[in-house]
Formats: structure tokens, sequence, C-alpha cells
């Protein structure tokens, strides 16, 4: 079984060196050219074992009109460690991977939708096989400690609320999990952060012990164009 796969980022990447989170979603960049710019930031967690003034950045451009900055951060270098910030490529890589039927566990499966609303929750996919339905939910994780990686870095009410929703759809007949992709190359184990959200804790060991499946991948950039994706690391435990 393939455990492993390189993929090439369809767009390119400026580097420069992030100097500041300006709020939630933006933040200050210098780039190579010494040109300080502000790039949208898509990820709402704390990232306190992610960002640190000084350390490599890497954005790319956007062309979309009505936006308030013209880049997007991707990824970060700190201390020479690799790290995804958009919590957005996760998700695309998990569509790529089934469209292709490269995903080990959910391989005959295929996208029936995206962003599915399911009891007043959005689901990322909803996926089809032979007439069965599987509820998808994917969690970007970037905080990590000492090896091990948890998810969430900050009490998330909304997580809860899909954890929730995937609770109903098991009892309603159809299959579920959750899909942790790790964006940095540095855990050995992955679990629910127990100490900043306990509530999320508790429903995903009521979720597991309804039937919902867990899955992990690891995601590491290769500056500055391609993405490992490592299938099944880290090991999730609840503990």
């Amino acid at each position: 079984m393939m455990n492993s796969l390189t993929v090439k980022l369809s767009f390119k990447l400026l580097e420069g060196t992030f100097n500041k989170r300006m709020n939630r979603f933006l933040a200050e960049i210098e780039l190579n050219n010494n040109r300080k710019v502000l790039a949208h930031l898509p990820n709402s967690g704390r990232m306190l074992t992610v960002l640190s003034p000084g350390c490599e950045a890497y954005v790319k451009t956007e062309n979309a009109p009505n936006r308030k900055t013209k880049y997007t951060m991707f990824a970060v270098k700190r201390e020479n460690l690799p790290i995804i910030v958009d919590t957005r490529f996760a998700n695309k890589v998990v569509k790529m991977l089934i469209d292709r039927s490269l995903f080990p566990p959910l391989r005959k499966y295929r996208v029936l939708k995206e962003n599915t609303l399911k009891n007043n929750s959005r689901i990322d996919f909803l996926l089809g096989r032979n007439g069965q339905r599987f509820y998808l939910e994917v969690k970007s994780v970037s905080y990590v400690i000492n090896g091990v990686a948890m998810f969430p870095d900050a009490p998330t009410m909304r997580g809860r609320k899909h954890v929730e929703t995937l609770i109903k759809c098991l009892r309603e007949g159809s299959n579920a999990g959750i899909l942790f992709a790790v964006q940095r190359p540095d855990a050995e184990k992955l679990r629910p952060c127990h100490e900043i959200d306990p509530k999320f804790s508790q429903l995903i060991a009521k979720a597991m012990g309804e039937g919902m499946k867990i899955f992990t991948q690891t995601l590491i950039f290769e500056p500055t164009n391609t993405v490992r994706i490592v299938f099944s690391k880290p090991k999730f435990s609840y503990n």
C-alpha cells in the first residue's frame, strides 16, 4: 500500500519574512525585495508554535477582485521547520486524493458534495459508494509540542458542532469520520487537546464510541513548490 505521495503546487510562491500578526486573519510580511506587504492569513488558530517574528514566510499572489490584500500566506519556516499555515490547503489535498482514488482508507468513494449542509452545520465532504454515504470533516493541525500534535489550539465551538453533527449522521445510518491533517513534519502522535477544549475531546470520545472513524495524514511543505503527503501519520491516540 502506498504510504506517501508528492504533489507539485499549482501556484508560485514568493519568499519573505514574517514580521507580525496584525489580527486573526492578517499578517505583515517583508518580501525579499525589502517591500512590506499585508497578507491574508487563512488560519484562525492561536498558532503559538507556528508564527515567530523573523521566520521565513511563503506567500502567493492573488488576482481576485475586491480583495483587501494582494497576498495570501501559505507557509512559514520556523527554526528550519516547514509549516503550512493555510488551513484550506488540507481540504484541497483531500479532494484531489479522493477524486483520483489515492486516499487509502476511502479509495472507493467519490465526492458527491463539498461543504454540505447537515443539521444546520457545514461538513466538508459528502462521499458516496454504492449507495453508502460517508460524511468527512477535515481538521488542519499545526499545534505541535515535543512531537505531539494536538487539536484544537483554541476553544472551538464550530469544531464541537461538527462532531455533534457527525454523531447524528452515524445514528441516521450513514458513515462518518474526521481527517486530521497535520501540516508540519515533526509530529509522531496526535491527540485531542484536552487542556484547551475538554468539551471537544469528550465529543470525540463519544463519536468514536458511536463508530466514527479517525484518519490522519501529514503534509510536508518542501520549498518552494512541492508538498509530500504521508498517509496514516502521525498515530492517533485519544490520551
